[in-house]
This record gives structure tokens, sequence and C-alpha cells, in this order.
């Protein structure tokens, strides 16, 4: 079996583009071209589905992905336990993240202790961070919910609690609190499927039969504070995210049932690399002192998954 055209395909899987897969090689692009058509061929199999410059495996395709990022997380590690950036004095750290409200404290502590640890980091809903992290895309992935997955270890890092904020021209701009009952039939601004938030925020509304008017949906936090400023509607998102904004009112929601803890997990079979338990040990020590941002939250459980 011909290891270059494994991690030749591995990195055009991982990248989905044969251009910047090449380009992480430092090979050109009909050399990693010539590598995977010839994998193919060998085995007799398609792995790779082209559509322009979008490339998408196949049934094949993603089955074997599974074995070579497995293969070539084995080979970091070896080479992390053989050589210096055991000490990590060099490296790199694939991370995936809901959010940057809350990682980049803990970023920044990890370039001061580790200057020379190349950090590569990509945002999305939590959906999208649990498959990169699934599909092993990514080393570390920062998002809530890994309790109940075997698949992942990790540590709390933070607690949020909702907020509701409303436009600044909008009488509620005078109330301190509000609960979930006095959202029905409200306008109200949500997030997409796959947000950590809405679904939050819909099981305590199906709990207590509340059917606000939600007038748009949108495909981030961001937009949702925007969207709020221009007067369109009510949002719900997490005091984290809301605190110190001019832009708009925010509002205590006193409903206790409404939480969520972002973790810094991994895959279990990831936990021993150097760099990652580098990372989660950061994390344990932000989680101890609180210390995610400069203001508002809470202090999450102390319990490990």
């Amino acid at each position: 079996m011909n290891f270059t055209q494994l991690r030749a395909f591995d990195m055009v899987v991982r990248e989905g583009n044969f251009t910047r897969a090449a380009e992480q090689l430092s090979v050109t692009q009909p050399a990693l071209t010539i590598q995977v058509k010839a994998l193919e061929e060998f085995y007799a199999t398609r792995l790779l589905d082209r559509s322009g410059r979008t490339v998408m495996p196949t049934a094949d395709g993603k089955a074997l992905f599974d074995i070579t990022r497995r293969l070539f997380a084995l080979e970091e590690e070896a080479r992390e336990l053989l050589t210096d950036s055991i000490a990590l004095r060099r490296g790199h750290l694939k991370i995936a993240a809901d959010g940057p409200h809350i990682v980049m404290n803990m970023f920044a502590r990890f370039r001061e202790r580790y200057p020379n640890v190349e950090l590569h980091v990509t945002l999305g809903n939590t959906s999208f961070v649990r498959q990169q992290l699934q599909e092993r895309r990514v080393d570390i992935g920062v998002m809530p919910n890994i309790e109940d997955d075997p698949a992942f270890v990790g540590v709390p890092l933070w607690q949020h609690t909702p907020v509701l904020i409303v436009p600044l021209a909008h009488p509620w701009t005078k109330r301190k609190t509000v609960t979930i009952r006095e959202l029905d039939n409200q306008p109200l601004v949500i997030r997409e499927d796959g947000s950590n938030t809405q679904r939050q925020l819909n099981i305590a509304l199906q709990r207590e039969g509340i059917r606000p008017n939600a007038v748009l949906q949108l495909g981030s936090r961001e937009a949702i504070l925007g969207a709020v400023a221009a007067g369109l509607g009510f949002g719900v998102v997490w005091q984290v995210e809301a605190i110190d904004d001019a832009r708009f009112h925010m509002i205590v929601i006193k409903d206790d049932d409404i939480h969520s803890t972002d973790y810094v997990a991994c895959l279990k079979g990831e936990r021993n690399r150097g760099v990652v338990k580098a990372m989660m040990t950061i994390a344990k020590d932000i989680h101890k002192t609180g210390a995610v941002i400069g203001s508002g939250g809470q202090t999450p459980s102390t319990n490990e998954s």
C-alpha cells in the first residue's frame, strides 16, 4: 500500500480542494491529482466526486477517510513522542469553535505559553463543530452537549445563561427581567437549525406551550444581534454574547432551566497528543478561575466528560 497516495487522498478530503491540499503537502496540484488517481485506479474504485473546485468523498471514500484520519493521527502522536514537539517547541493544532466570544482568552494564553505552535481556527454552529471533530478534520472542538457522546472527552469551559435582547425603541427597554411565557406571540428573530442556542430555547418554549412569532431566521449570532439592533424583532442569545453591546437592551430571562456549558473536547483517541493535552490544561485553568472573558457570565460546573 502506497502511503504517499493515502496521504494525498487524506489531505484532499480534509481540505475539500486539490489546490489547498497541494499547498498543505508542498507539492504541485498535478502531482497530487496523479497520486489520488493512481490510488483509485489500483483498487478499481472511485473515492472522490469532483465538481468544479469542490471535492467530496464517495461512500468508499468516506470509509477510507475514517481510516486515514486515524492512521495519520497515530503518526502525529508518534512524531510528537520522538521529536522536540513533545515539549511543544513546534507543532500545529486545528480547532473548531461554536463562537469567538469565549475562546480568544484561551487562545491568548496558549500562544503565550507555546508561541511556536500554530493555531488554525474554524468557526461555525454546534452541528458544524461536532461534524468537524467527528470527521477528524480538527483536533479540538469547543462546543456544548458532549456529556452523552462516548466518542468525546473534554473539560467544561463556561456555562451560559440566556438573555432577551430588544430594540432600543421598544417599551421593554425599561424592564430588567422577563419570563418565557411573556414571549408568546412576540416577534422573534431565530437561529438556524443546528444552533444549540435555538435548540435550548425551543425546548423551553415547547415545555411552556409558547409560540412566538418567528419573523426571521438567521445563520449566526452576529446576524441576530444586528437584526435586533435594526428593530426587526426580539432575540434570545447567551448573556456573554450580548453584554457591553449598546445597540440594544438586554433583559434577563428568569427561567432557570435554560443553560448550556461549552466544553473543550476531542476524540478519545486524541487525548494523549501533546498539543491537545496542553490546550485541555489551559481550559482547566480558565474553568477554575472563571476567567473566560472580561465580564459577565457564570462559572461552569466542575464535571468532566
